[in-house]
């Protein structure tokens, strides 16, 4: 870029940063409280909070991650985006209503209501972490590259700005300021995904099939960009089916996808917000598969150099060359205005997924190493004193959990397509969480050895196969594992450590009448809400 291009994406980043602080602060006088602070004080409405559940999705991962990887690998690169879409699915039959009724604050708040075991909080804690480590480290290289391309300020700098804001957006307005940040970021980033998918059209006579046919002719792999195989290779089958399983149900074990079903009133409203959702993200990925393929069409072989090595800089280099090429006035306005928006995206995910790790620290870990009584067995006014507290433990959790990511994104540097880290995220969530908590919410005989063992089991089965996987195989030769993301193993083991473990704790223990008591309870007010949170209680 030109240096009067690098100053005016500098100054439409710095606008759209400064309209999230302006948002940040006024939440701050509603995040006082524990229920402000990690629960917005349940007042989002179903289209906000809609909004700010696609937003998580309409990330980095998809705006400049998946473009890119349709850009090299077509097709093959358009499966997390259906997927996606479908994940909806589990989260709206399974959970999202039942979540609501029975949860408070954190993921591990849903899984303790029948077990009361601090062993469960501790490791659904260290799950949860490990999951938004992912994310973050995927967001963060994606903020480094954008900042870096677009304004020329060096990636370990622009890493330091994204991770600061991050930290800034939750410690000072909490779950309040992250979900209208994620509302705002979602509805611009629409609307320009319209208008660069209006742009691309418009250079082939509004003709899909003309796109395609154009990126046949000048992608790198040719026509091969329209058949499978590029990313899943000769082992396609398995692959493909063990992708999508990943993206298709770890949605419905990630913790700040599943966090913001308490910031809504009522079950209701958590049901209709996936409406919106589902609605906002169909749109915005059929824009992504126009943006991917018109890259592969208008950029060229020549394009590959461009594009960065994990291909994530496809969108904003596509802009440019709509807005008249590089070192023109309207390419460079093109590509600011995407960069400021799409830097927005980040900002705006990974302040969700900060809170999230930050509550389950102050929740599930901080109160397990002071050896405090569980908030459960405390008197009401206790409770509110104790819980409030925990918001404040949580504003200081987000400032180290954002100094952590700074440096862990350092260290893995901007070589590697940010889509394949959400990919990892999505595994552990659908290995260690989605088993357990839908035998928590549906299985009587289900007790904390069980959500113990799943969690412990899904997660380093995870870890584990990762590192034999040709991402992150360290040794030589061809990586062990073909497969980039064997959830298709893993999960069927988290699911068998949570029944295995729960009759084998039955066994040794037997069976009491609370447990079945408990389990009634859970039943009752899962179902009709009767005992849950409600807007604006403390």
């Amino acid at each position: 870029m030109t240096g009067d291009a690098d100053y005016l994406a500098i100054a439409i980043c710095s606008a759209v940063i400064s309209l999230t602080l302006w948002v940040t602060f006024a939440a701050s006088r509603r995040a006082k409280s524990a229920d402000g602070f990690f629960a917005a004080g349940r007042s989002i409405s179903s289209w906000q909070n809609g909004f700010a559940i696609a937003g998580e999705f309409i990330s980095a991962g998809s705006f400049l991650g998946t473009t890119g990887l349709i850009f090299s690998k077509g097709v093959d690169g358009t499966v997390i985006l259906f997927t996606s879409v479908i994940s909806f699915l589990p989260v709206l039959f399974l959970l999202a209503e039942k979540m609501r009724n029975l949860g408070k604050y954190t993921l591990a708040d849903v899984l303790v209501f029948r077990t009361e075991s601090r062993n469960v909080r501790v490791v659904v804690a260290l799950s949860t972490i490990t999951t938004g480590t992912f994310v973050l480290l995927a967001q963060l290289v994606a903020a480094g590259v954008l900042l870096e391309s677009v304004s020329g300020i060096p990636f370990w700098l622009s890493v330091i700005v994204a991770g600061s804001l991050m930290g800034i957006y939750v410690f000072v307005g909490g779950m309040l300021a992250t979900t209208w940040v994620q509302v705002i970021k979602s509805s611009i980033l629409s609307v320009l995904a319209l208008i660069v998918c209006f742009g691309i059209l418009a250079q082939f006579g509004f003709s899909f099939p003309k796109v395609l046919g154009d990126a046949t002719d000048n992608a790198v792999a040719g026509e091969a960009i329209l058949s499978p195989g590029l990313i899943f290779g000769e082992t396609s089958a398995i692959n493909l089916v063990s992708y999508a399983l990943a993206f298709a149900l770890g949605t419905a074990g990630m913790a700040h996808i599943l966090i913001r079903f308490f910031t809504v009133p009522e079950a209701q409203t958590a049901r209709r917000s996936l409406g919106w959702t589902v609605a906002l993200c169909s749109m915005f990925y059929l824009i992504v598969i126009v943006m991917g393929f018109g890259a592969a069409a208008l950029l060229g072989p020549n394009g590959t150099d461009l594009v960065g090595p994990g291909g994530n800089l496809a969108a904003p280099v596509l802009v440019t060359e709509l807005g008249g090429g590089i070192g023109t006035t309207g390419g460079s306005i093109a590509l600011a205005l995407v960069a400021a928006v799409a830097f927005a995206s980040i900002i705006a995910v990974v302040a969700g997924v900060v809170i999230s790790a930050a509550g389950t620290f102050a929740r599930d870990v901080w109160p397990t190493l002071t050896r405090k009584e569980p908030v459960e067995h405390l008197d009401v006014e206790d409770r509110n004193r104790e819980e409030n507290a925990q918001a404040r433990i949580a504003r200081y959790g987000a400032v180290a959990f954002s100094v952590i990511a700074i440096g862990l994104t350092m260290l893995i540097g901007d070589d590697t397509n940010i889509t394949f880290f959400m990919g990892m995220a999505f595994m552990v969530a659908g290995s260690a969480h989605l088993p357990a908590l839908v035998l928590s919410l549906n299985w009587r005989r289900f007790n904390s050895t069980g959500a113990v063992w799943g969690v412990l089991t899904g997660l380093v089965s995870t870890v584990v196969s990762l590192m034999f996987t040709e991402a992150l195989w360290m040794g030589s030769g061809p990586a062990p594992l073909t497969i980039q993301l064997p959830v298709i193993f893993t999960m069927p083991l988290g699911l068998a450590a949570c029944v295995i473990g729960s009759l084998v704790a039955e066994k040794r223990r037997g069976r009491g009448v609370h447990d079945d008591e408990k389990f009634a309870e859970m039943l009752v007010r899962a179902e009709t809400g009767i005992g849950a949170e409600v807007a604006g209680a403390h």
